[in-house]
């Protein structure tokens, strides 16, 4: 299954050759042997006959020694072996020849009494057409055997001769066959590499002329196609930049509108003189948060548009989690929602970056925070084997719909009235930072479980 389209070729041809000419080979020994042998038992038996013919006068004068002469002038011919000659009673007369040697085959004949002149002039009548004897030629075919022995070998050595040269001549023809379409194949190699000003010829053959021009035709429409591809291309990428812009900046927008709003608000109630210390020290502390909002929003949009190089470090990832936890665990209680840390080991010392990671689990455990609202809760389990680790975030909140978990991690997505969506944008791009996976599903308790997986 693997040969070439030129070595199937000179393997068909060869096969061709080489049976039509041991089939005729085998037909023309088979029928050149038939003929042979009839032609050569023909033969004895004229021998036979014209021994009969010459032996009558022996015969009748019973002279013995004139029927052996017969007999040894037939000896002469090279296929007979044995010669006998008998009387009308069986008896034998005379019987020369090699004993030893095999016999294939006999011819008879009768020795009759002529009717002529001699016999009105030496006998009566009543010796015509009377049977004198009979004789007995033996002859052996092995001179045809090794006739067709030999015949047979020139037919073999015909049929490998005529096969080497059907094969040497069939070879420089299908070269020219063979070499247009080596060439489709090598312009087809290149163009899957991404060469589209390939040119092939197509030989002196009309119909793999057709085909070269026909792929050359389909390389100019494929060269036409791609430019238009790519400038239409690079016409959606500037589309899809002015419309992240345009996102960037109405998210930007509406998120830095509202804390503004409230730090405006508040230094107009500051500004007045009857208003009472402890409002204005309220109100300065709102104006605190807002401005620590903004400060975040900020840091988010830089930490998404320029990010920069991890440096990975080691760390004891369960240490970390639980200080994490025991950092937000009083302020979120505070609101209804109580954090459960637990884990497989007392200890999981693994290679990440700290900063990263701890801002990228953060963002996990703020988001299943806020998502049970005024009561909840929210388990954070991490899980160590010999190869991986995992941290997984589980809440008890409303959860999020099938399709949007589609499109949870993408940019400037969020289900949430306020936000960026850059939040889990960022968890993801971390993760993948340390070659890890975030897997997204709904639990037994109708929330959402976040589980990040990534390897030692």
């Amino acid at each position: 299954m693997r040969l070439s389209f030129q070595k199937r070729l000179l393997l068909g041809v060869m096969m061709l050759v080489f049976s039509i000419t041991a089939t005729l080979g085998v037909v023309g020994v088979r029928y050149g042997a038939s003929f042979l042998r009839e032609r050569f038992e023909d033969r004895m038996s004229f021998l036979a006959r014209y021994l009969a013919l010459n032996a009558e006068l022996g015969i009748i004068l019973g002279d013995r020694a004139m029927l052996r002469r017969l007999a040894e002038n037939l000896l002469e011919e090279r296929d007979v072996v044995e010669v006998i000659i008998e009387d009308a009673d069986c008896n034998v007369l005379v019987r020369e020849g090699a004993r030893g040697r095999s016999v294939s085959g006999e011819a008879v004949a009768d020795v009759m009494l002529r009717q002529g002149e001699e016999e009105m002039v030496f006998m009566d009548s009543g010796y015509a057409d009377r049977r004198l004897g009979r004789v007995h030629v033996l002859y052996t075919t092995a001179g045809i055997a090794q006739f067709m022995d030999r015949l047979r070998n020139v037919y073999m050595a015909a049929a490998i001769i005529f096969s080497v040269l059907g094969v040497l001549v069939f070879s420089m023809f299908s070269r020219s066959l063979v070499a247009p379409l080596k060439a489709l194949v090598d312009a087809a190699e290149r163009v899957a590499r991404g060469e589209l000003d390939v040119k092939v010829g197509g030989g002196g053959i009309p119909e793999i002329g057709r085909l070269a021009e026909a792929f050359n035709n389909m390389l100019t429409a494929l060269a036409r196609s791609r430019a238009a591809l790519e400038e239409t291309y690079q016409e959606m990428i500037q589309q899809k930049a002015m419309a992240d812009v345009g996102r960037f900046a109405f998210t930007v927008a509406h998120e830095i509108k509202n804390p503004l709003g409230i730090i405006k608000g508040a230094l107009d109630v500051v500004k007045k003189p009857e208003i009472e210390n402890s409002t204005k020290e309220t109100m300065i502390r709102y104006m605190e948060e807002e401005i620590l909002r903004v400060d975040r929003i900020i840091q988010d949009f830089l930490n998404f548009s320029r990010p920069r190089k991890p440096v990975f470090r080691d760390l004891d990832l369960v240490a970390m989690v639980e200080a994490l936890v025991e950092k937000n665990r009083i302020d979120w209680e505070g609101r209804g929602v109580s954090l459960h840390m637990e884990s497989s080991c007392s200890s999981c010392n693994v290679l990440a970056d700290e900063d990263y990671l701890a801002q990228a689990l953060l963002n996990i455990v703020l988001n299943a925070c806020e998502a049970c609202g005024d009561q909840g809760d929210v388990w954070i389990r991490v899980f160590c084997s010999e190869n991986e680790w995992s941290v997984e975030v589980e809440d008890t909140g409303k959860g999020v719909d099938e399709n949007d978990l589609q499109r949870i991690t993408e940019p400037f997505f969020t289900t949430k009235s306020s936000g960026t969506g850059l939040g889990l944008a960022l968890v993801d791009r971390v993760v993948k930072l340390h070659g890890g996976d975030m897997l997204f599903s709904r639990n037994d308790h109708g929330g959402l479980t976040v589980r990040i997986t990534a390897p030692m």
